[in-house]
Parts: C-alpha cells; sequence; structure tokens
C-alpha cells in the first residue's frame, strides 16, 4: 500500500466469497494480476458471470435460483474440505406479507423466519418456537435530505416549486429546512412504535460497538418551538408563508419506515395548515431507481456494516464519493479531508478524535436524521440446533445449523 490503511486487517479477516482465478478470468473477471483489478473493481452485479454461475468449495451447492419467485435453493456439498453439513438441503425464500410468513413458522412449514421489530409481539409464544433475542447491531437507521431533487417528470416533487403545491429542487439544501425537520422529528414515538423501544438514538454515524463512538456528541430532540422557528428562516420565511408539499417513498413491507413517514407528516404537519406531506409505499428495485435518478424527496434508508470499522461509516455517509452522498448531493470538503485522515492514521486514539469530529460535522449540517441503531432478532423452530449470531455476517450461516 502507498499509505496506511487503518482498517486493513479488519478487512482481511472479515468473510468473502473465492473464486479460482482461471475460472474467472476466463469468464472476464479479473486475472489476479496487480496492474489490472482497477479495470474490473466494483462492476455492476448483473453483468458478471459470477451473478448467476458458481464454482466455490463452500459447504452447500446452488441447486436452483427462480428469480422470479425470489427463491435460492442450496443442497450439502458432500465433498467439502471439513465435515459435510448437517443440512441436506437449504431453502431461502422471500415471503413479504409477515401473516403468510408467521403461518409457516407456526405449521412447521419454516424453520427460521426474519420480521419487524414490532411484530415481534405476534411471534411470541408461539407452539415450539423458540425467539433469539435483543441481537445488537452495527447498523444505524436513517432519514436522508435529498439537496438537488430531480424534479423533472416527478409526481413526489408536486409542481417542483415553492408554491404550496411542491417543493424545489434545493427544498433540502436550505439548512433550516433540515434542522426543521431535526426538530420535528418524535425520535421517542419512532423508537417505541417502529422498533417496539428496542434500540438507541445514536450520536451521529459512529455507531456503538466501532472505535469513535462518542456518547457526548449531541443529539437532535424533538422541540415543536425550534422547528417552527428554523421553519421561519427557511427561505427567508417562504417556506412558512407559501407551504409545501412533497410525497415520501418507503419501502413496501417495511413496517417501520411506513411508521417513520407517518411520523414525518403527523409532525411537520401539525406545525402548519400549509405543509402537506404524503407517502407510498415502493418496491425495493424502484427505491434504488429513485435513488439514481435523485427523485427521491426524503429516504429511510439503513447502513448495516460490512466490516467493523468507523471507515466504513464515515466514508458511505459524509464523503462526497460515498455511497449516500452521491444519492443525496451532499457535499463538504472540511469532511472530505477528515474521512481521507481518518483511514490513513495509525494510532486509534488520533483516529477517534478525527471521527468525532466527523460526527459534529454531521450534528451540524444535518444532512441525516440518525433515528436508531437497532438490536434485531429471529423466531425459529425448536428443532433448529447449532445456531449463532454474528452482527458482521449477513445472513445465516447454514453450516454449524441442524434439525433434531
Amino acid at each position: 500500500m502507498k499509505k496506511p490503511f487503518a482498517p486493513f486487517l479488519t478487512i482481511i479477516a472479515a468473510w468473502t466469497s473465492v473464486l479460482p482465478r482461471a475460472w474467472a478470468a476466463a469468464h472476464g473477471d479479473w486475472d489476479g494480476r496487480p496492474g489490472t483489478w482497477q479495470k474490473y473493481n466494483n462492476p455492476k452485479t448483473p453483468d458478471r458471470y459470477a451473478f448467476n454461475h458458481m464454482n466455490g468449495t463452500g459447504p452447500f451447492r446452488l441447486d436452483r435460483w427462480d428469480q422470479q419467485a425470489k427463491e435460492v435453493t442450496l443442497v450439502r456439498h458432500d465433498a467439502y474440505w471439513r465435515a459435510p453439513a448437517g443440512l441436506g438441503r437449504v431453502v431461502i425464500r422471500s415471503v413479504p406479507e409477515f401473516t403468510t410468513r408467521r403461518l409457516q413458522l407456526q405449521q412447521g412449514d419454516a424453520d427460521l423466519v426474519v420480521a419487524a421489530p414490532n411484530q415481534q409481539t405476534q411471534l411470541r409464544g408461539l407452539p415450539g418456537t423458540v425467539i433469539q433475542d435483543n441481537l445488537p447491531q452495527i447498523a444505524v437507521q436513517t432519514l436522508q435530505f435529498n439537496y438537488k431533487i430531480n424534479t423533472e417528470a416527478n409526481p413526489d416533487a408536486g409542481s417542483g416549486r415553492l408554491d404550496g403545491a411542491g417543493v424545489p429542487p434545493d427544498f433540502f439544501a436550505d439548512i433550516h429546512v433540515r434542522r426543521a425537520f431535526a426538530y420535528a422529528f418524535d425520535y421517542a414515538g419512532n423508537l417505541s412504535g417502529a422498533y417496539a423501544g428496542k434500540g438507541v438514538i445514536p450520536h451521529g454515524p459512529i455507531v456503538q460497538g466501532l472505535l469513535g463512538f462518542d456518547s457526548t456528541v449531541p443529539v437532535y430532540t424533538t422541540n415543536r418551538d425550534k422547528a417552527i422557528a428554523e421553519f421561519k428562516e427557511a427561505a427567508g420565511g417562504k417556506v412558512w408563508d407559501t407551504g409545501f408539499k412533497f410525497t415520501i417513498p418507503f419501502t413496501a413491507g417495511n413496517t417501520a419506515r411506513q411508521t417513520g413517514a407517518q411520523i414525518v407528516k403527523d409532525t411537520i404537519q401539525a406545525l402548519n395548515p400549509k405543509f402537506q406531506i404524503d407517502s407510498r409505499p415502493v418496491q425495493s428495485s424502484s427505491l434504488i431507481q429513485l435513488l439514481r435518478s435523485h427523485k427521491g424527496t426524503v429516504y429511510f434508508l439503513g447502513w448495516f456494516a460490512d466490516y467493523p470499522d468507523p471507515h466504513d461509516f464515515a466514508q458511505p455517509f459524509l464523503a462526497a464519493n460515498g455511497y449516500f452522498p452521491q444519492r443525496g448531493s451532499y457535499r463538504n470538503p472540511e469532511a472530505d479531508r477528515l474521512v481521507d485522515e481518518a483511514v490513513s492514521t495509525a494510532d486509534p486514539a488520533k483516529r477517534k478524535a478525527v471521527y468525532r469530529q466527523l460526527s459534529m460535522i454531521a450534528y451540524n449540517d444535518v444532512p441525516y436524521l440518525f433515528l436508531v441503531q437497532p438490536v434485531t432478532y429471529f423466531t425459529m423452530r425448536s428443532w433448529v440446533h447449532g445456531w449463532y449470531y454474528n452482527p458482521i455476517f449477513p445472513g445465516q450461516y447454514f453450516y454449524t445449523i441442524s434439525k433434531r
């Protein structure tokens, strides 16, 4: 490496998928040469041969992937270099309707289900089931502002002007608007209603469990008077006098985000009858398209750690080339400089100090509302054995699981 990269060992020790070099190169992927890796870095996933072709050495083989039905079937790889897995077959199925998932679990047609925090009460006490609860997550759920809304043919932005019937492209570029939303939001109500009271209010992008987390970083709290004062400052008073109207798209089936959207609507509209907010459910693929086309107004989005290092939160949230700033058009050159400084610093104490500065920038600029660092849970049949939780591993680790 040309300079220090603090998360290097953490990334090397993390999970990954390994493919045979010759096979990958034969199908248009990286050939392993140092001088060519940038050409293949971060390609569009469907364009890769490995997107729907398997050639690994893991404990399971891909038997079937029904992209239409959103169902994957794995079968045991008996020649696995360790001992064969305990499960002969694994079916991973997308079932959007919670009542269907609950019924399948109750009848024994499903061994393990994932559900929203506020659905746990409907799963508790089912005969023959176990809930693994209060599992910490290195994650954060946010409300994100789009600084440059693409208003062309965009019904979510209404008229596309500040005329009481829409919002202009730069509506959320006004810091007074963002602060108003920050003070209006009901954080306690969101935590109890969307997350069943489980989780904590984050102190910025660096969450608990990571180097750089600092509980002294201030947070926004609900304050109606401050919200009104900020709205009266926005656009020289025109926002308060004229009003606005827009729609919040949220992920269909995500009850936590639906609850959050309703809270935004209720708290903002209660301040001024000229403020109008609607919400609508969209499929995940459609939400991604809204992000890429910059047509969303505000978004409820989460970030889960790829590896347990603060750079994996500071960079995607605050750097100009980060995942969220590229889509919401947030820019702060000082944040860019500090992100680079922190990731290039080996001394943990010095890194921690820099990440506090970044958390303060996030607080002062308000590009996002950091709503909750959630906990999670999984509900499974009591015949499931060998299951364990790893907050940095996505999905389930099927190799250790058996049924008896």
